[in-house]
C-alpha cells in the first residue's frame, strides 16, 4: 500500500525514474542550473538537497553514499570541495524553482532547477598581442603564402611539361615512318592469305559431307 508516499511517478518506470533523476543531480551540480519541468525538477531537487546536506559531514562514509548515487569521482570531489562551503550558513533550502511559463505544444510548465549560492566563475580577458608577437604572426604568415605560391607555380610547370609530351606523342603516332608502312603492309597481306587458307578448308569440308550424306 502506498499510504503516506506522494512521489510522482513522472510516467516512467521505476528504473527509469531513477536514472533520470540522478542525470539530473548530475547536471545540477556541474552547471549549477538546468532547465526542466516542473514535475521532474521537484523530484531532482529532493535528491539534490538531500546530497548537499550529506556533504556537510566530510567523511569517508559520506563520499561513498554520495558516490553510490553520482558514480563520478570528480563530481564527488566538486560537491564536497567547492559546493559544500557555500553553504556552510544555511541548513536548507539549497536549490530554488524559478518557472518559465509553459512549453509551446503540449503545455508542460517549464521551469529553472538552480542552486541558490553558486561559485562566480570569472572569465579571463583576452591578451593583447605584442609587437613581437604581431611580427612573429606575419612572418609566419608570409612564410605560409610564399610556399603556397612556389607549390601553384611548381604545378604549373608540371602542367606545361605534360602538355608537351602529349603534343610530341600525337606528333609521332600521326606521321609514321618509312619502315612501319611496310610492316603494316605484310601483316595485312598475311592475313588476307590466312583469311583465305581457312575458307579453302571450310568448302573441302562441305565437299565430304555431301558425299558421304549421298
Amino acid at each position: 500500500m502506498r499510504h503516506g508516499k506522494r512521489r510522482s511517478k513522472l510516467s516512467m518506470m521505476t528504473a527509469h525514474r531513477n536514472a533520470t533523476v540522478k542525470n539530473m543531480v548530475r547536471s545540477l551540480f556541474k552547471y549549477q542550473k538546468i532547465n526542466t519541468i516542473h514535475a521532474r525538477a521537484k523530484e531532482a531537487r529532493r535528491l539534490a538537497e538531500k546530497l548537499v546536506t550529506l556533504s556537510k559531514t566530510n567523511s569517508v562514509f559520506a563520499r561513498r553514499r554520495a558516490y553510490s548515487v553520482l558514480g563520478d569521482r570528480d563530481l564527488v570531489a566538486k560537491l564536497f570541495n567547492e559546493i559544500a562551503p557555500l553553504f556552510k550558513n544555511r541548513s536548507s533550502g539549497f536549490t530554488r524553482i524559478i518557472p518559465l511559463g509553459f512549453r509551446r505544444g503540449d503545455g508542460a510548465s517549464l521551469c529553472i532547477l538552480e542552486l541558490t549560492e553558486k561559485k562566480i566563475v570569472e572569465k579571463l580577458p583576452k591578451k593583447k598581442k605584442t609587437k613581437d608577437e604581431e611580427a612573429k604572426a606575419q612572418g609566419k604568415e608570409e612564410k605560409k603564402e610564399a610556399a603556397k605560391e612556389v607549390k601553384h607555380a611548381k604545378e604549373e610547370h608540371e602542367k606545361e611539361v605534360k602538355t608537351e609530351e602529349s603534343k610530341i606523342k600525337g606528333i609521332q603516332k600521326s606521321k609514321p615512318t618509312f619502315d612501319e608502312e611496310k610492316r603494316s603492309e605484310k601483316a595485312r597481306s598475311e592475313d588476307k592469305k590466312a583469311a583465305g587458307n581457312r575458307n579453302f578448308m571450310k568448302n573441302l569440308r562441305g565437299l565430304f559431307r555431301k558425299r558421304g550424306d549421298r
